[in-house]
């Protein structure tokens, strides 16, 4: 038993530094390797699925994760984090539930309330689903806990931008540019909001101007013009229509005829 935990340990060890460093794919094997032991001690079992569930969740492999994260939060239901990451696997994949995921941002809110990324993830969500008190709510909530993350400081102003409301935004930069004077990241947010803030102006006004000229191209109806009225339905009565006599021709005069000489006197 002894040799057990000891290679227990010493793979739980070598999977943890693997994963630290960044080689992934060894770090993967070695948790792989560790979740085919029958008998584990529980946080060791929890820990391996956890970890396989953050190493499969950066390969995009979302439905593997939420299998490995379903078995750590029958190891521990109360995880905030186990929550979170399922949340992000199913709103990550495109045959994911959205409204599960919203449920498990709930429930990790619920077991920490004070966790700016999972905040800020739950709120845009929100908004996206309609439930527009809530997503603000934790949106605003995110930035009272980071207020110097420009991530969190951008979701709440694209929050805020997609309900429309870019009076409110625009506050909340300037806002987040005082606290942070020197910050190269506050000034590209401000630069890329005023950007996108022209850009639409600009597609309003082409918008318009297509509209108008669409208008004007319409026919107009002339006050002075009346439509033609239908013709008058002819009467019973034949009426002839001869065409018109020529015109006599030139009057020339005629030549007087002379008598003949064996009538002259």
């Amino acid at each position: 038993m002894s040799r057990t935990l000891n290679l227990v340990d010493c793979l739980l060890a070598r999977g943890r530094h693997l994963q630290q460093i960044g080689r992934e794919t060894d770090a993967l094997n070695t948790f792989e390797r560790l979740a085919g032991f029958r008998k584990l001690p529980q946080p060791v079992a929890e820990e391996t699925q956890a970890r396989l569930a953050e190493l499969l969740l950066d390969r995009g492999e979302f439905q593997s994760a939420r299998r490995h994260l379903a078995a750590a939060l029958v190891q521990k239901p109360s995880s905030a984090r186990y929550h979170f990451l399922m949340a992000s696997a199913l709103e990550a994949d495109e045959k994911g539930d959205d409204r599960r995921a919203l449920q498990h941002y709930r429930l990790s809110l619920e077991f920490d309330g004070d966790q700016p990324e999972c905040l800020g993830e739950a709120g845009m969500l929100a908004l996206r689903l309609g439930k527009v008190v809530e997503g603000l709510k934790w949106l605003r909530r995110a930035v009272e806990l980071a207020p110097d993350d420009p991530e969190v400081v951008a979701q709440l102003v694209e929050g805020l931008h997609e309900i429309g409301r870019p009076e409110e935004a625009r506050l909340t930069l300037r806002a987040a540019r005082f606290r942070n004077p020197r910050d190269g990241r506050f000034r590209k947010l401000w630069s890329d909001f005023h950007f996108h803030e022209l850009r639409e102006q600009q597609e309003t006004a082409r918008e318009t101007r297509w509209e108008t000229v669409e208008e004007e191209m319409k026919p107009v109806l002339l006050p002075f013009l009346h439509p033609v009225s239908a013709p008058a339905k002819a009467s019973g009565k034949r009426v002839r229509r001869d065409p018109a006599a020529p015109l006599p021709g030139p009057h020339v005069p005629r030549r007087r005829r002379l008598p003949d000489h064996k009538h002259a006197q």
